[in-house]
């Protein structure tokens, strides 16, 4: 809406002299031209919008009491935050997470000697599809603050930590929605 509202209120205000011929006509018509690429293309490059969205208050979501970063439409911080979307990373293999993640639950693992067969046991008890992916990316650490991070097929953070907790079988009956 707020696009919509600017991009009427600049036709009409479009500058009288903006079909002069000239180095005068040259500058306004520019300048009007990158005021209207700072309106309109925002409503095209919605990073909130598309990478953003997070689940606040979802039963099936693990939080740990950290705040997701605002939402806004246009902007996009990417957080390991329960409810939040994984944030990408290439690996170094050159596939993109997302692609390795597939469609199914799939721990993240950011130091291969935190063990996890006994949540991969408790998946397996539920019949809760589940892959173990060991991340080698470049930068992960920074984006990544916790050794261990449970996506959900639709790529949102169902959990995280440094340790599989005491119950994995909670965890998994938590996420399934049981």
């Amino acid at each position: 809406m707020n696009t919509s509202v600017a991009m009427a209120r600049a036709r009409a205000e479009v500058p009288p002299n903006i079909e002069e011929s000239g180095p005068e006509g040259d500058a306004v018509r520019a300048a009007f031209g990158r005021l209207m690429c700072e309106i309109n293309v925002p409503q095209f490059c919605c990073g909130g919008l598309n990478f953003g969205y997070f689940y606040e208050r979802s039963p099936i979501v693990v939080y740990d009491g950290e705040a997701a970063p605002p939402y806004t439409m246009y902007d996009f911080t990417p957080s390991t935050v329960p409810g939040c979307r994984v944030p990408h990373v290439w690996l170094r293999d050159g596939r993109s997470l997302y692609d390795a993640l597939g469609p199914w639950f799939t721990v993240l693992r950011f130091d291969a000697s935190v063990p996890v067969a006994s949540l991969a046991a408790a998946a397996a008890h539920r019949g809760l599809p589940l892959a173990v992916l060991d991340v080698d990316a470049q930068g992960a650490d920074t984006l990544y603050p916790h050794k261990l991070l449970l996506a959900r097929p639709d790529q949102h953070v169902a959990w995280r930590g440094d340790a599989v907790p005491d119950n994995p079988l909670a965890l998994v009956d938590r996420v399934r929605g049981a």
